[in-house]
């Protein structure tokens, strides 16, 4: 069984296009046309007469995303991370890598060799230029009241175990003597009152009063 039919319906005149009235010239359009230009005076839809930014690089929509996406202190799911603090306190300076500076380890008459004792003051003086980066190099002393001899034995030194500068508190070693041969020296006064000094060779120029500006601020 089944519904009855309907009875036929006629069907509609057909239309002719010239029949059909014009729109107004400045009527709103009932549909989305592409590729059309606006009519002038026409009243604008949002949406569809709007132009899109002109984006054409990825990198362009990245930095507005990064731009709007900062910290909101009225959203709740959003916290605020705090600043990250100095702490180069904490932190071993190697402002010093690359640097290798010489100490007496030995000192050295004729056949007659004998150790040399380091303070306690002049040992901070290594942990901190160790700690900064500086390699320290051991070598032997002549005990020599010759100037000369000592200007000779630092610039051997120097060139042939490739050094920056060299150190004692010590002022009879031998380098000390150097001294009265204008070679450059800085004197370095330590927080117990006592000095060491740091000897360069002949051709030092500024670099040595650098390495000791330098510790200076290395200095706890």
């Amino acid at each position: 069984m089944g519904l009855p039919c309907a009875p036929a319906q006629p069907l509609p005149a057909p239309i002719n296009a010239a029949d059909v009235p014009a729109s107004p010239p400045h009527a709103v359009p009932t549909s989305i046309v592409f590729g059309a230009e606006q009519a002038a005076g026409a009243t604008l839809v949002p949406g569809y007469n709007a132009l899109a930014p002109h984006i054409r690089p990825v990198r362009d929509p990245a930095l507005s995303l990064v731009a709007i996406s900062g910290v909101d202190p009225t959203e709740p799911v959003m916290v605020e991370v705090p600043l990250v603090l100095n702490n180069t306190t904490f932190t071993a300076t190697r402002a010093l890598t690359g640097y290798r500076i010489g100490y007496a380890e030995h000192y050295v008459q004729g056949n007659q060799v004998a150790p040399v004792e380091r303070s306690a003051a002049l040992q901070r003086v290594f942990d901190t230029l160790r700690h900064a980066g500086v390699q320290w190099v051991a070598v032997d002393m002549q005990r020599s009241g010759d100037s000369q001899q000592a200007c000779r034995e630092i610039d051997e030194q120097v060139a042939g175990l490739r050094l920056d500068a060299l150190v004692s508190e010590d002022p009879q070693a031998a380098f000390h003597h150097a001294i009265r041969s204008g070679y450059p020296f800085v004197c370095e006064t330590l927080e117990d009152g006592s000095r060491v000094w740091f000897y360069g060779a002949r051709w030092a120029g500024d670099g040595l009063a650098a390495l000791v500006r330098a510790y200076r601020q290395l200095r706890p």
